[in-house]
């Protein structure tokens, strides 16, 4: 079993070599993967996982369903509602990317898959500050804490410290 602290990656996509082309990439750099390869299993993989999907990718059209529906699909699953979303597709045309960011808050990568940009997105994916506070909570959650937390975009970090003040 993974730690709670491995992301955990579903991605969809009815082509079984970009599948396995991201599904490798991905494990290789200590990502927990599930795949599938159309909405019904999307839904099963994502309401059945071990934890909770951190983040989904998924192709802009598999068997007749786009991505956007998909994402709709996954996010009604409670565990899901926040789960990150990031797309793939053969199109690429910057008015529909735009579209899309602008919709879902989502990133977009074209296929064939460039190994380090999907890896460097699906990072920066995860680390989107509404779902970092989502993460948190139900870390707190988990852990029966008292007290809550502050927010990840409200956390002051202390200055650095001034050393000319300390005596030799």
């Amino acid at each position: 079993m993974s730690s709670k602290l491995t992301p955990s990656v579903l991605i969809v996509d009815a082509d079984h070599q970009t599948r396995a082309i991201a599904a490798t990439a991905l494990t290789t750099h200590g990502y927990n993967i599930s795949t599938a390869e159309d909405i019904a299993g999307a839904i099963w993989m994502a309401a059945n996982a071990e934890k909770t999907i951190d983040l989904v990718i998924c192709d802009c059209l598999v068997d007749q369903h786009t991505g956007l529906e998909i994402m709709s699909a996954i996010r009604s699953i409670a565990e899901c509602a926040e789960v990150a979303a990031m797309f793939m597709s053969s199109h690429q045309t910057p008015d529909v990317i735009l579209r899309r960011y602008d919709s879902t808050g989502s990133y977009h990568v074209k296929k064939p898959l460039d190994i380090e940009l999907l890896l460097e997105i699906a990072d920066r994916s995860l680390w989107m500050p509404h779902l970092v506070n989502s993460h948190i909570e139900k870390q707190h959650e988990a852990q029966s804490l008292a007290a809550p937390h502050a927010p990840f975009d409200s956390v002051v970090y202390p200055s650095p410290i001034n050393t000319s003040s300390f005596a030799n």
